[in-house]
């Protein structure tokens, strides 16, 4: 019987994290830009809370994607 090494855990990928805090923080400010109140600003009307919110979770899920599809295959 051969004594089995343990395999070197591979960390994940940075892209999982930063996709992972893109997309918490794209959630919140979605949430956030429905919730709040806009103030009154010349482009109040576009609502840029929701565009951004909105642009970082798309981010946060693409990143997210790509740091799950590079991860270790174990």
């Amino acid at each position: 019987m051969e004594p089995t090494t343990p395999k070197s855990a591979e960390p994940m990928p940075i892209w999982f994290f930063v996709g992972v805090i893109l997309l918490t923080y794209g959630v919140l400010v979605v949430v956030a830009g429905l919730m709040g109140s806009a103030r009154p600003t010349v482009l109040s009307e576009t609502r840029p809370a929701l565009w951004w919110g909105a642009i970082l979770t798309v981010a946060g899920v693409l990143f997210t994607a790509i740091g799950w599809a590079g991860r270790p295959k174990d």
